[in-house]
């Protein structure tokens, strides 16, 4: 398509990126959901399954300077296709080839990669074709509509592994991917790559954005804040099912998964509400504030497996309202922060740093319940959830040092 074709309003254009957003990440729980069901089958131990969960978030990480750092000089809509087709090829690889550890490895790699050509391109298409008064109007819809995604993700995976073997699972999931492509294809104009002067950055430069305290700032933040985010999102699944069992409720994978997709849902309009607030007050002390909150919150919630499940409940969807309340919040904080040509990188270095976070997390999880109790007691998910939270501690401290030496 070309620059010719009617341009999209900033609603139409939000509402097809996000169900853009929604079917490009059909696959994104389906290894979370089933993560006990592999650990049996393939006898993996928590530390391995821990990898796999990462692994998701390494070939983001390993992928992403490039996919979207290329967005300042190429329109992020090929960026976005190339990302699906990756995707596609990590579901039909892993449902027909995925036997072990290192196969599932590879697939989780590439369907990690497919993440980074598809959210913040997303997020780019949308800035290459608003004006700044709507950008900042509809990017945090945009930044919750992850939340959707992950949780239509956990929903459909419980769902449709209570119906079908898991290959099957992964298999639909890669034609959701499809239906993506034809979507964005044909729903989304072109647009003519913005190539810079000889004179300008190379695009893959990240120097500049190292240089810009603000932004920093916030990527530090991110990266905290991801890390808990995802090390949350790939075991609370098998958390949820270790509580019920302790607390003797009868409770079924697909009800488990329901609860992680409400509580991702839950994630959606905090975050939301939480730009929405920075908008109006001090963005740095109130992201600082709802920190602090979700380390109380993750702290308590390893102590308190062995209660009536309803509590459990209760505490872990508070828990992922808080962990949420602060996402697009920080990333609007990037996005404001981020100098004239330099969106882009500024962008990719935000979520490699950040996603470097939502790699370590799983792993670290996996490796305290390895090292400590096991994650059949309530000893064991207690240090789990303590690692969890520590990731806005971490992203609180570093937020404030920041923000601190650029008032400075």
């Amino acid at each position: 398509m070309s620059d010719s074709h009617q341009k999209l309003s900033p609603i139409a254009l939000l509402a097809v990126l996000s169900v853009a957003q929604l079917l490009a990440m059909s696959s994104f729980a389906n290894f979370a959901v089933l993560l006990n069901e592999f650990t049996v089958e393939w006898s993996l131990s928590s530390t391995q399954a821990g990898w796999i969960g990462g692994i998701y978030f390494a070939g983001y990480v390993a992928a992403v300077p490039f996919l979207v750092g290329l967005t300042d000089v190429l329109d992020a809509r090929r960026i976005y296709l190339f990302g699906l087709f990756c995707g596609i090829l990590g579901s039909v690889g892993f449902a027909l080839f995925a036997d072990g550890f290192f196969s599932a490895m590879i697939f989780r790699f590439l369907a990690g990669v497919s993440l980074a050509g598809t959210y913040m391109p997303g997020l780019q298409i949308l800035n290459d074709r608003l004006n700044e008064v709507d950008r900042q109007k509809v990017l945090p819809w945009y930044l919750s509509a992850f939340s959707i995604g992950t949780a239509g993700s956990y929903f459909f995976t419980g769902v449709a592994s209570a119906m079908m073997p898991w290959s099957s699972v992964f298999l639909l999931a890669g034609v959701c991917q499809l239906g993506c492509v034809v979507l964005v294809y044909f729903a989304i104009p072109g647009k003519r790559p913005k190539w810079l002067n000889p004179s300008d950055r190379h695009p893959l430069d990240f120097r500049p954005v190292l240089r810009n305290k603000t932004a920093l700032a916030y990527i530090w933040g991110y990266t905290g804040h991801s890390y808990e985010l995802f090390a949350y999102r790939a075991w609370i699944v098998a958390f949820l099912i270790f509580a019920a069992s302790a607390s003797g409720a009868t409770m079924s994978r697909e009800a488990v998964a329901g609860f992680a997709a409400l509580f991702s849902l839950l994630g959606a309009p905090a975050s939301v509400m939480g730009a929405h607030l920075c908008l109006k007050q001090d963005r740095g002390k109130t992201i600082s504030v709802v920190m602090m909150l979700s380390v109380i919150v993750g702290t308590i919630l390893g102590f308190i497996g062995a209660l009536p499940f309803v509590v459990v409940l209760a505490v872990a969807g508070l828990y992922s309202v808080f962990i949420m309340s602060d996402s697009a919040a920080l990333t609007s904080g990037v996005v404001a922060a981020a100098r004239e040509g330099e969106r882009g990188a500024t962008l990719a270095t935000h979520s490699v740093m950040g996603f470097s976070g939502g790699f370590l997390g799983p792993l670290v999880v996996g490796l305290v319940l390895d090292l400590g109790a096991g994650p059949q007691s309530i000893q064991g998910w207690t240090f789990a959830f303590a690692v969890t939270a520590a990731g806005s501690l971490f992203a609180l401290m570093g937020l404030r040092y920041l923000l601190r030496r650029q008032s400075n």
